[in-house]
């Protein structure tokens, strides 16, 4: 990575490939929901 951070790891200090996904998807998109509640579209969050 380059000496510059990107938004996901300012945010989330993590960078996206760490991110772990749980067993759930959002009703809205159908895509997986993360560790921290959130999903894609941003409409599935806990």
């Amino acid at each position: 990575m380059a000496d510059k951070e990107d938004a996901h790891v300012k945010m989330y200090k993590k960078e996206f490939h760490e991110v772990k996904y749980l067993d759930v998807k959002c009703p809205i998109c159908n895509n997986r929901i993360d560790e921290y509640g959130y999903c894609s579209c941003g409409s599935g969050d806990s």
